[in-house]
């Protein structure tokens, strides 16, 4: 499983139900809203008990939704001053020294 970020957030009450905020930044990553349907799993590891959530298959994006950029677009305003330079590091330690 590949994590991109972790939040923090807190379980809350909502009537006599139990609500968690996801942070916008998190939804929009994801690209659901307000309304979003959202399926949950309950799973156990190594680690304890978890709750997976996720949009339903129907709202869920996809790379074929992603629209469509030239390379011209991408590259508009690019005046070609860059100009790329190396980066000191430091010294090399562990397996990068060679001896």
């Amino acid at each position: 499983m590949s994590r991109i970020a972790d939040k923090v957030t807190q379980l809350c009450a909502w009537g006599t139900s139990r609500a968690v905020r996801i942070p916008k930044d998190m939804c929009e990553r994801m690209g659901i809203d307000v309304g979003a349907r959202l399926t949950m799993s309950l799973g156990h590891d190594e680690r304890g008990s978890f709750m997976l959530v996720r949009p339903e298959e129907a709202e869920h994006r996809a790379y074929r939704d992603i629209p469509y950029v030239s390379m011209d677009e991408l590259f508009a305003g690019y005046t070609g001053d860059y100009q790329p330079r190396e980066c000191d590091w430091g010294k090399d330690m562990g397996a990068e020294v060679i001896p």
